[in-house]
Formats: structure tokens, C-alpha cells, sequence
């Protein structure tokens, strides 16, 4: 439960798994954004210097109130590639400038070896396959369900080989337009960190760019076209990152396996498959393949 105190405050009330310790980590990393101008809200201390307050069986703390629209709320009224470029901008200046820097214990919801705090014993991306799985074999596909579970296997083997020696950052992890703030067509700052935490560059980089086909794409193109059209968008929202930010040879190896468990495994990606499906279900299952042979 949140409550806005004055537009000066907010009085948030959570329960036991917002501790005084992820507090620390998430105030140290919002005067990290505000250190880029990127505006963030700070969180403010009791007189026993500490972040939380008991009250009954929650946990209470108070943080500052920032007093914009959300991206959201304004969606039909701003230039919103100029605002996305921005944001993606900012995201390659951040992770050039922290990465390695003050990282906590706590995983982003981006991570797919170790686990977020919510994540109970498999990660997103994994329990997000194994819907797609589990819908295949319903609709009697087994041959394309094996060698998605093979190659996201062996995809993942690879990477955990790699995983620890990846440069990395701790990042809000959760930039959808209900937590970015906007003022005059401009991308201004993020609010709700309660995803936030340590995650690695480049996985970070192919979550953020991921593109989901539509409806009108997936009619008007065959599987080929499809994975050459996906392929280049998420190239050119990716290249803006790296406009900011140099990828080293390790990087440049595992950016590749990163963007094929988002591929397969990404919650909007994984929705419109299954929707694909009905619609042509030899062409969906020929992109699958494009994309775990490429």
C-alpha cells in the first residue's frame, strides 16, 4: 500500500520481505540514477536511523515523492521513439559508468542462473518456456517441444560456464512505461525498484531491446522474413545502447546466448507464439527453428 503524503512523500506499507538490508541496496542505487540525472526517488531514514518502521506485522518506510506523469498516463501525447532512445541511451551512460560498482545480493528479475526474490526454484524465463512447452504438447508437437528444451539446455550450459566472469550492474530492472517518468517529451526519471537488483550488462541490454512480432507482421511475412525483421529491430535498439557502452570479447560471445533464451523464453514473446500457433501453426513452428539453428 502506497500513500502520497502532500505530493512531498510517499508512506509505502509492505510486508516482512521488504528488509532494512534490501532498502540499502535499493537507496544506494536511486542516488546512483540521480547521480546521471536520471531522477529516481530517494528513501528517507527514522530516528533510529534506520529505513523501516514496524507497525503490527508490516513493514513501513517512507520515500520521496516525485511529481510526474508516467509515460503511461501521457502515451498518446509525446514523441514516443525520441522517449525509448533516451531511455535506451540512458541505459549504456549507466552501465558504462557502475558497472562492478556497489552490486548487492539481491538478482533482478532478468536473471536466469541465480534467482530473483521472487522466483521459486526456476527463474521467469524458464518457467515462461516451459508454458510454450507445455502448450506444444497439448497441440501433439513434440518434435519442435525436444529441441526447444534441448537447445535452451545446452544454451544454458554455455552461458553458466561464462556467467560469473560477466560484467555486470545493479539496475531498476522493470522499465515498462508505468515506471518511467516524463516531463515535456523527455524522458525524466524511474520509480518502483522492487524488481531492482544485480544483473549481467548484456542480459540486461537483450531484455531492454527485446521485440515482440505482431499480429500483422506474423500474417504479412513467411518464417524467414519473420526472424530477419525481428533480428534487425532489436539490432537497432541495441546498437543505441551500444552507442554508450563497449562490449568486451566475453560480451560479445554471450550477448548471442542472452538473446536466444529471450527469444524463446521472454513472457510477450512466449503469448504470442501460442497465439501464432492457432493462427498458422507450420509457420510458427518454422521460426522456432530458425531461431534455435541460426
Amino acid at each position: 500500500l502506497n500513500i502520497i503524503i502532500d505530493k512531498e512523500y510517499v508512506l509505502r506499507i509492505n510486508t516482512s520481505v521488504m528488509t532494512e538490508e534490501r532498502l540499502d541496496e535499493i537507496d544506494r542505487l536511486t542516488k546512483r540514477y540521480n547521480e546521471i540525472n536520471i531522477l529516481s526517488p530517494l528513501l528517507y531514514k527514522n530516528k533510529q536511523n534506520r529505513f523501516l518502521t514496524k507497525y503490527k506485522n508490516y513493514n513501513c518506510y517512507l520515500s520521496q515523492y516525485l511529481d510526474y506523469k508516467t509515460l503511461r498516463e501521457v502515451i498518446d501525447d509525446v514523441d514516443l521513439k525520441k522517449i525509448e532512445k533516451e531511455i535506451l541511451i540512458s541505459i549504456g551512460e549507466f552501465s558504462s559508468k557502475f558497472t562492478n560498482i556497489d552490486l548487492s545480493k539481491t538478482m533482478s528479475m532478468w536473471s536466469i542462473i541465480d534467482l530473483a526474490p521472487l522466483d521459486i526454484d526456476i527463474d521467469e524465463k524458464q518457467e515462461n518456456l516451459n508454458d510454450l512447452l507445455e502448450y506444444l504438447e497439448e497441440i501433439n508437437e513434440i518434435d519442435i517441444k525436444n529441441e526447444l528444451e534441448e537447445f535452451n539446455v545446452k544454451t544454458r550450459k554455455k552461458l553458466k560456464r561464462i556467467y560469473k566472469m560477466l560484467p555486470r550492474c545493479q539496475i531498476q530492472g522493470d522499465l515498462n512505461y508505468s515506471n518511467i517518468l516524463v516531463f515535456n517529451n523527455a524522458f525524466k526519471g524511474i520509480i518502483d525498484f522492487n524488481m531492482s537488483g544485480c544483473e549481467v550488462n548484456v542480459n540486461n541490454f537483450v531484455n531492454e531491446t527485446n521485440y515482440t512480432l505482431d499480429e500483422e507482421e506474423f500474417k504479412n511475412n513467411d518464417s524467414n522474413e519473420l526472424y530477419k525483421l525481428k533480428c534487425n529491430k532489436q539490432q537497432e535498439l541495441l546498437n543505441i545502447i551500444l552507442s554508450k557502452y563497449t562490449l568486451n570479447p566475453l560480451e560479445e560471445e554471450a550477448i548471442k546466448y542472452y538473446r536466444k533464451i529471450c527469444d524463446i523464453s521472454m513472457f510477450p514473446n512466449v503469448e504470442s507464439y501460442k497465439d501464432f500457433l492457432n493462427k498458422d501453426k507450420e509457420k510458427m513452428i518454422n521460426l522456432l527453428r530458425i531461431i534455435i539453428n541460426d
